[in-house]
């Protein structure tokens, strides 16, 4: 290649890096700027994690071919500090030791997708709902946090709310009813629900506005080495991604938001979700800020950790899988690796001795196990 050649690519490539530059700043202001102002935001937060990377190869290749602006391109990468702080963990792989620390307690926080098939008639070993089950049974946690529960009341179906309560011996119980609904086979039973092995004070729910689905977050304290902890349990609006392949019990559900979900774009669902979920976040924090004892926030956000959403939810938290994990340490079992879209955040009082999220293809997400010591 002749040197006016090589010049010539070196401005190519120069000015191709700091077009796609841009665009990585942009996706660094993702957990500053309200995408409700500006929605495109939301899609660059989804993206993030790859611009990144991008950014990774561009730094490398400029090594290569033009030293000169490597440095421009190293400090670009750092101007996305926040959110590769709240998307990647950098502590050592630790495999989780299943024997309790008694002086902490062991939280499961899942988005169980219904828990799979309860129908009698459909039993078997190798039946998802039995597979959920025996890992609970095995895990041993203290406190369940389960979002997108449901409970169908009828002769030929299994009662998940009783198996818990009485076999697995989770006595103590809070279901947060959001839906009822008549099946043509039974009633059923949607909503957010918690168990526990200690007793539950203070319970209560708070209504999302303005949520066609009528969903709500839910929390209770419980008391360890006597001492209260407030745990709060939520579900963020369902983005509706695959509901063309919902089953007729998930239809029930989504039915209030058809419109939106069966006829709307990607984009445009993403988009109309995402001001739905900044609205149920700033709910949630407002009860958070109001919360003076030791507390534990879980659940579904349906939000990535580069998103608004995660920032303000977890601003002044501590994440159970940033304080003790390695990678991204994505909980959802579809779309890609990277999307860590369930959480489990702590106030200052607690943290985190470790956390596991096991790559268990029985629900659409990963289960959150987090062991939690009071300060």
């Amino acid at each position: 290649m002749t040197a006016q050649k090589k010049s010539i690519f070196k401005k190519l490539f120069f000015i191709a890096g700091i077009i796609y530059s841009c665009v990585y700043l942009l996706a660094c202001l993702t957990p500053y700027i309200n995408p409700v102002k500006f929605w495109s935001l939301t899609f660059l937060a989804l993206g993030f994690v790859y611009l990144f990377a991008g950014m990774i190869v561009l730094f490398l290749l400029s090594l290569i071919i033009s030293r000169k602006t490597s440095l421009i391109f190293l400090l670009i990468i750092f101007a996305g500090f926040q959110n590769i702080n709240s998307v990647f963990g950098f502590h050592s792989r630790k495999e989780f030791a299943n024997e309790k620390n008694e002086n902490s307690f062991r939280l499961l926080s899942w988005n169980v997708n219904y828990f799979g098939d309860c129908r009698k008639e459909n039993d078997d070993p190798d039946n998802i709902r039995r597979q959920m089950f025996e890992f609970i049974q095995q895990s041993n946690p203290d406190v369940l946090c389960f979002q997108d529960f449901s409970n169908i009341i009828g002769k030929d179906f299994y009662s998940d709310i009783n198996y818990i309560k009485d076999t697995l011996r989770y006595p103590y119980f809070y279901f947060a009813i959001d839906h009822t609904y008549n099946q043509s086979w039974a009633p059923t039973q949607y909503g957010s629900v918690m168990f526990s092995k200690f007793p539950f004070s203070d319970t209560g729910r708070i209504r999302f506005k303005g949520n066609l689905s009528e969903e709500s977050f839910q929390f209770a304290t419980i008391y360890f080495k006597g001492r209260p902890v407030k745990i709060i349990n939520a579900h963020l609006h369902s983005m509706g991604i695959h509901a063309e392949n919902a089953s007729p019990r998930e239809y029930n559900f989504l039915a209030a938001d058809s419109g939106l979900i069966f006829h709307s774009s990607t984009f445009r669902k993403l988009k109309a979700f995402d001001k739905m979920h900044v609205e149920q976040a700033k709910l949630i924090k407002t009860e958070l800020n109001k919360t003076d004892k030791p507390f534990i926030f879980c659940g579904d956000l349906n939000s990535v950790p580069s998103s608004f959403v995660y920032q303000h939810l977890s601003k002044g938290l501590s994440d159970a899988f940033l304080s003790t994990g390695f990678g991204f340490g994505g909980t959802y079992d579809s779309i890609s690796p990277t999307l860590r879209i369930d959480v489990v955040l702590m106030n200052e009082k607690l943290k985190t001795i470790q956390h596991s999220s096991p790559h268990l293809h029985l629900s659409d997400h990963y289960p959150n196990l987090a062991d939690i010591q009071l300060k």
